[in-house]
Order: C-alpha cells, then structure tokens, then sequence
C-alpha cells in the first residue's frame, strides 16, 4: 500500500476537503448557504447552498468568477495572517434580510448576487480594494474600509459618503488594530445599529507606538520596514470609539476608557445602547459598560477581577430589560451567570466549560462546551430555571452554529474514528444529516486507509493534581521501539488532544516509523482559569515539566525507544521546542523550533502582559522565561526554521537566538524562508519545510 507523503498532503485535490464556512440560513428557511474550498483548489472558496430538509447540495457561485486585476493590499495580507485563514475566492457572504440577495465579499470588492436571477453586479466603487465589507441590518446600505478610511453607500442610489478620514498614515477608522485582531479575537472595528441611524467605530492612533525596523527579505530582495510593534512594556495604539449619526453626519466620541491605558476589547448595539467592555492593561479587570447612545453616559452593569488575569470572551447576551447571561472563570472554569433587576445568579453548575453561549430566550440557553471531558465538544441546551442541560450531540468533537433566535443549528463533528459528518437541527435536538464523509473507493484516501492509525487518548496527573490529557498515535506496525516525536504547542489559546479526526501531519510521522506524543499542559486552553494560572507571571516552567511527564510516560512503553526522544513545535511550539531542549536535555536528542519566541520583551503587550506582567514589574519572570536564558543546557540537535518577513514573531527572535547559540558555541541547524510570514502558509515553503522536518528527524533519531 501506498505511504502518505509531504508531496500528497499538501496538494489538490485534498484528501480531506476544508469544513464547510461561515454556514447561513435563508431568512425564509429555504437554504442553507456556505463557503466551501473548491475541489481543484484548496486555496479557493466557493459559494455552496444546501436544502435543510433533503441535504442535497450544490455549488451555487465558484469564486473563479469573481476575480480581480490587483493584488491583495497590506491590509487584506494582515486581516489573512491574524485570522490565519489563507484562502482567496469569497471570503465571506451575508443574506440581505429580505432574503432576495446575498453580499459576496470577494478579492477585496462586494458584489451583490440577485437569488431570482442569478445576477452578479459589484458595489463597491471601482478602482481600489476594500476590507471590513458589510451589509447594514436592514440593508440599505453598505459599509466598508479603504486605505483605513471608513465609508458607507446607500444601495438605492449607489451615494457614496465618508463616514471617518485622514491623510495622516498613523490614523484609520473602522478597522480592528493590530492588538485587536491578533490577541483580543476582536475582528471588527465598526459596528451598525439595528435600525440603521448609527455607526459606531473605532479610531486608532499608532503614532504613540515607537517606529521599530526590521528587514523583510525575499526572492526580489531585501526591504527595510518600519513597523509600529506594540512591544511589551512599551506604548499601545491609541483607540477612540465614534458614534456616527447617519442623518445628521455628526460624529461624537465616546469617554469609555477609565484609564488611558484600558483597551477596547468589545463593542456592540443591544436595545439599550452600546454596550462597551472594557479591559485595564494589566488584564486583571474587565468592565462592561452601557453607553447610553444619546447622552453618552456611561452605566456599569457588571465588573470582573482575577488575581491572574481575565480571558476575554463573546457571550454578553441580552434576552430581556435589564436581563442578560454572561460567562465567567470566577470560579476556576467556565460557567453561566445571569444578570436582572441588580441581582445575579449562577445558571451552570458543577464540572465542565461552557466556551460559547449560541443563543438564548428567557426559557433556556444553548451554548458549545463540555461536562464530561474537555477532549470533546458539544452542544447543550439548559434549562434556565434549574440549569439542567440536556447534551444534544453525539460522541466526538462539534462545532455549532446558531441562528439569532435558535430556530435552527448547523453542527459539524468528527471523531478519532469518524472522519465527519454535517448536520442541520431545528433547535429542538432533532438532526438531519446533510452529509458524512465515507472513505469508500473514490475518496482521495483511500489509497492511504490501510495504513491509517487511530490515535488513542489518556490521562496522566501533573504535579499539582490536576489532569492531562495526551493523543499518542503510534505506527501502523513495530517490531523493534521506535523513535518517539512530542509534537507541542503548549502555550494559551490553543488545546490540542481532542476525539476528532486527526490531523493527516499525524499519519505522515506514524506512516515513517515515528510514534507522535501530544500532551495539553497547564496553560493550555479549554480548561478554565485554574489550570491556565499555572503560568502566571513565568512562561516555559510548568509547560516544560507537564511535557517531562509525558516524555516519562511514553519512553516506559515497550515500543518506543527512550534514547530516540525528539520535539517539534511553531510559534509557542517552537518556544516550548527549545525550552524543553535546554531544560531536559537528558531527555530530548533532537528538535525542530519554526518560528519561535525567544525573548518575550520581543513580543506584544496584550499578549505578553497578560502572563508575565509589565517587564518593570517582573524583570525575574521575563530573565526566566526567555529561552536565551537557558541555551548552554542545550545538547541535542536543533534545526531552526522562520520566515523572513515574519510581522508577528519577528525575525529578530531568531537572529537573536543564532547569535546567542554562536556565543554559547551551541551547534544548529538553520533554514529561512524568504517572503513568508509567520504561519509558513505557501503550498511550496509547507512542502519544503516538511520535507526538511522529515529528513531531520531521520537522521537524528532513525540512524
């Protein structure tokens, strides 16, 4: 049989197509739409509709026949590199709410699609690229972003008017900041209310950010760049809040901040005003407040504290006068509070996370988590008068979209034995498949099946007493003990041990005789506050002693070789790659470290502060944390990997840690990647640097 190959993986069609995107309901219920990659082109997403009572499907728009003759502009490139979403076609769509059109967002211009005809006309002015492209809630008009200028168009008669301008390069209007985007899951920098007479949007000011200049190299050479990079420690951009009157044309500003450091972390109209969070720079307090949005007084409705910091989170929900759910971590772990008349009182009890609140009505609330383990995703709906929950998915991992009101559910699960299915319910628990993905003959494949291994789950128990959780995927067959890979990401925000379908990167490493450990330590995501405070105030400590434990456990297997032991990772992976080198050298003979973070004063302030502090107050943490601190431990084989035109984890970092390892007298290996940003995304530097991750570990750890 067939073995999977780097060269396979990453070309089309793919072996598994993308998850549909941004799924949709007809405001009648006739169809649901969606963005889906095309066969032929796993960068491209097209536009696809499918009956909700049949699940017959069709691709209904191919994002080849909306093309454009410029490229994607810088900020088209930054929005691509934040959501780490690379794709290009429509990137996004929205149902006018009389249900007779559909904005398609594509290659940086809106177009409006006629459902009756099947028309397709542009709407955005010809002549340049735009990001940030919405329809207003009744649409009559649109909205979009320019060279960081925000406009808005009246669709009957095509007027064009300028909601917020400059000619000063520092300043834009409308569009989520780097800081926004990149750490605060906040995408949109503008935000219409429901009946249409008001915008509120941003307006960011990065001329307090010092000017910093790195080097940008690619096949035509080398540029300097300026860039504004909010380092830790140093000065942020400075974020106003608008409100825009669409009749009058009068801006006024918006006094939200309690002090000038505090961030904007979200906004959004609701039927009292604006409701604003507001976070203080340290993160250790959040505040929701409402704005009324004619006298612009400012109302408190709720405060959070934590001695560690706070996470932020989209699940403000209003559902009556002066009653709204929220989630907080006060007691170590997700759970839902809710808000009236003054009072509050817990909705979710006991063990589990609830990570998203869907939709609510005063009866019941539906929201994403777990009760059982964190390895799997579902959805439930509680009771609000007792908090009963009633699980509504099946074994395995979900992802759940909601209607507005709830009336009707788009669920998308995997299992470790279940490559995937598509379901639509009406909000009631009652599913219709849409689709399963069935390895049959024709599956792209099924070439590859008889080798496929599924991964086994397990626990183990960290110093503290709280559990881990590991995904071990072993080769199809062992005679001897083979090497052992820990393929990490360790750090916050991201979980990796879960019941889904695992990543192909799994079967590739399995399919050439490595076993692949991937243990979730403290400070992973998914499990609430208490286990993420383990890396408060000092980055690269417990994570590396959680990976030690797992390194224990898995050498003691009678087939894995405990001399053969390697460790790959990017970005905080490659942190934690290089952490684990030098702290437990006896353990690690290889590893591979793309992209990493090695000193955090190099990284950014909300990202950065929200574990160790600001640097003048933690000068100890920020020395202990860093991985130049702890190169002369370092006796494996390294191979380093990064892009030269990395605008997220510079390639400062790297120079840095070159001319560090030099010093030290460390030997290593190094390959750069010239025009690549931080995610490595380019179809050629995917196949090169898998390639070379491959060749690596054979040499290190097969021979």
């Amino acid at each position: 049989m067939p073995k999977l190959t780097v060269e396979r993986l990453f070309s089309d069609p793919p072996l598994f197509a993308d998850a549909p995107r941004h799924p949709q309901m007809a405001p009648d219920g006739g169809c649901i739409t969606y963005l889906q990659a095309a066969p032929d082109d796993r960068e491209r997403l097209d536009l696809w509709r499918a009956d909700p009572t049949t699940g017959a499907a069709e691709r209904w728009v191919s994002g080849a026949d909306l093309t454009a003759d410029t490229s994607p502009t810088a900020a088209e490139r930054a929005e691509q590199e934040r959501r780490r979403t690379f794709v290009h076609g429509i990137t996004s769509h929205q149902w006018h709410p009389d249900g007779r059109a559909l904005l398609l967002v594509a290659e940086g211009s809106g177009h409006l699609l006629d459902v009756a005809t099947g028309h397709i006309r542009r709407i955005t002015p010809e002549g340049r690229r735009y990001t940030d492209i919405k329809l207003s809630p009744q649409g009559q008009h649109l909205s979009y972003v320019a060279d960081g200028n925000l406009y808005m168009k009246r669709l009957a008669d095509g007027c064009e008017r300028t909601v917020a301008a400059s000619e000063d390069p520092n300043l834009s209007f409308g569009i989520a900041d780097f800081l926004a985007q990149e750490e605060m899951n906040r995408y949109d920098g503008h935000w219409w209310r429901k009946d249409e007479a008001q915008i509120a949007f941003t307006r960011v000011d990065a001329s307090p950010v010092r000017a910093s200049r790195r080097f940008e190299a690619d096949s035509q050479g080398l540029r300097v760049i300026e860039q504004r990079y909010p380092f830790a420690g140093e000065a942020n951009p400075a974020v106003g809040l608008g409100l825009y009157d669409v009749v009058s044309a009068a801006t006024r500003w918006i006094d939200y901040a309690d002090a000038p450091e505090d961030y904007l972390a979200r906004v959004a109209f609701v039927s009292g005003g604006l409701a604003v969070q507001v976070q203080n720079r340290a993160q250790n307090r959040l505040r929701l407040k409402l704005i009324d949005t004619a006298s612009l007084a400012a109302h408190t409705l709720l405060e959070e504290s934590s001695a560690t910091w706070i996470n932020l989170h989209d699940n403000f929900t209003p559902i009556g006068e002066d009653d709204y759910l929220w989630t907080s971590e006060r007691s170590g772990a997700g759970q839902i509070y809710r808000y009236r008349n003054g009072g509050c009182e817990p909705v979710s009890r006991g063990q589990g996370h609830i990570t998203r609140i869907l939709t609510a009505n005063s009866e019941r609330v539906l929201v994403c988590g777990w009760l059982e383990t964190p390895t799997e995703q579902h959805l439930y709906r509680i009771d609000l008068a007792d908090g009963r929950p009633t699980r509504l998915t099946g074994p395995g991992w979900h992802d759940v979209t909601a209607s507005q009101s709830g009336a009707w559910l788009f669920a998308q699960g995997s299992s470790l034995q279940s490559p995937g299915r598509i379901q639509f319910g009406r909000g009631d628990g009652e599913w219709q498949p849409l689709s399963e993905i069935k390895i049959d003959s024709q599956h792209p494949y099924h070439p590859f099946v008889d080798e496929h291994v599924t991964p086994e789950l397990g626990t183990l128990v960290a110093e503290d007493g709280q559990t881990l959780h590991y995904r071990l995927t072993a080769p199809p067959s062992a005679a001897e003990p083979v090497p052992l890979i820990v393929y990490v990401y360790g750090g916050p925000g991201a979980q990796r041990v879960r019941n889904e379908w695992p990543p192909l990167l799994l079967q590739l490493l399995a399919q050439r005789g490595f076993c692949v450990l991937e243990l979730d330590n403290r400070g992973s995501a998914n499990r609430g506050l208490r286990f993420e405070a383990a890396i408060h105030r000092c980055l690269g400590q417990a994570e590396v002693r959680d990976q030690a434990l797992g390194v224990e456990f898995a050498a003691n297997l009678p087939w894995v070789d405990p001399e053969r032991i390697g460790v790959f990772g990017h970005s905080y992976g490659g942190y934690m790659a290089l952490m684990c080198l030098a702290q437990v050298p006896e353990r690690f003979r290889a590893g591979v470290a793309v992209a990493p973070v090695t000193d955090w004063r190099l990284y950014d302030t909300h990202y950065t502060e929200r574990y160790l502090g600001h640097p003048e107050d933690n000068a100890e943490g920020y020395a202990a944390s860093s991985a130049l601190t702890h190169l002369e431990g370092i006796h494996g084989k390294l191979l380093l990997m990064h892009g030269m035109s990395d605008d997220n984890v510079v390639f400062t970092h790297s120079m840095r840690l070159m001319a560090a390892l030099q010093e030290a007298n460390v030997a290593f290996e190094l390959m750069t990647y010239p025009g690549a940003k931080h995610s490595l995304q380019q179809k050629a530097v995917a196949i090169h640097r898998f390639n070379l991750i491959l060749d690596f570990f054979e040499r290190h750890l097969c021979q």
